[in-house]
């Protein structure tokens, strides 16, 4: 993502530092509902609590849209980076919390088990447990929007584009990836995928299977845990993690460039801008307080990040 040193802009403005207030955060992490696994971050690895997930690459970057959209297309832009998420199994785009968590999950039993066909039984059903979905059913239970969105992720493709000038000359590249070359979704009302009376699978294809595996970002799904509720705080704390990993100095990121990464649904007018400014400080306040590492400051223009131990300690990737 583009950036440029905070040495090359004058007089910035700290509005607000997401460390900046040690008594109010202690009250607010003393108040989470999730205060057992929010203590234990710190003090024991995601690999020791067995929480260790991970998640593509190219999809911390720039990522799916959070809310509901119409049409068969949705194209965000990180830098050089184009991503453009087509429905092509005519259910919809998917969006939100769950298709994230559902991806999540498969770049970790890629990862673990080596394999592109991904059995959707116990294994997912203890990832979903693991992150607190329980499975409920009714018209607004987890079970029918998770099903809706398994549905839908599995019938998209996703295209990745890229560009850069060397020595004169211009280079476009690009990749097509469908998700699923095939599915098996067996579903009862008040359960997730069973193995029983089919086995609930997907096989990814070749191409997406490769890009899931190709060193892939390290999470710990206890920080996936507190934030799931959040897909704009899951967007930031991946791309965090990922970011920090190979930041060498401390570095401004235009909020314009945040908003165009991952601020789907988010006007391009003064008050779009504003709104997405907003609801990203609010979600980074969420990020810092399971990442608590993590040394970042909101300024005027942008996002200052600073170089910080990673979430995962890198002798685990």
């Amino acid at each position: 993502m583009a950036g440029s040193s905070v040495r090359s802009r004058k007089n910035s403005i700290r509005d607000q530092h997401f460390e900046r207030n040690e008594t109010q955060a202690f009250a607010f992490r003393q108040s989470h509902p999730l205060l057992p696994y929010l203590q234990a971050i710190p003090t024991e690895s995601a690999l020791d609590a067995g929480a260790l997930g991970f998640m593509a690459k190219f999809l911390v970057q720039t990522t799916l849209p959070h809310r509901e959209q119409t049409g068969t297309q949705y194209v965000r832009t990180d830098g050089n980076l184009t991503l453009r998420i087509t429905d092509v199994g005519a259910t919809g785009l998917p969006y939100g919390s769950y298709p994230r968590l559902i991806l999540i999950w498969m770049t970790t039993e890629a990862v673990r088990t080596g394999n592109r066909e991904l059995e959707l039984g116990s294994s997912l059903s203890r990832f979903m447990a693991q992150l607190g979905l329980h499975a409920t059913g009714g018209h607004w239970g987890t079970i029918p929007r998770f099903r809706d969105q398994m549905q839908r992720l599995v019938g998209a493709a996703i295209s990745t584009r890229w560009s850069s000038e060397a020595n004169g000359q211009n280079h476009t590249g690009g990749e097509n990836l469908l998700i699923a070359d095939r599915f098996h979704l067996w579903w009862t009302p008040q359960k997730l995928p069973i193995k029983r009376p089919g086995k609930s699978s997907v096989t990814l294809s070749v191409s997406f299977f490769e890009q899931l595996v190709a060193a892939p970002v390290p999470l710990d799904l206890r920080a996936i845990r507190a934030l799931k509720r959040s897909p704009l705080a899951l967007d930031l704390y991946a791309w965090a993690t990922r970011r920090v990993s190979y930041l060498s100095r401390p570095t401004l990121i235009p909020w314009e460039s945040l908003r165009r990464s991952f601020g789907a649904g988010y006007a391009d007018t003064p008050q779009g801008r504003s709104s997405f400014r907003g609801k990203a400080v609010e979600a980074f306040r969420r990020v810092v307080m399971v990442y608590p590492e993590l040394k970042i400051e909101s300024h005027e223009n942008g996002l200052l990040l600073r170089p910080s131990n990673p979430h995962i300690p890198k002798v685990l990737r």
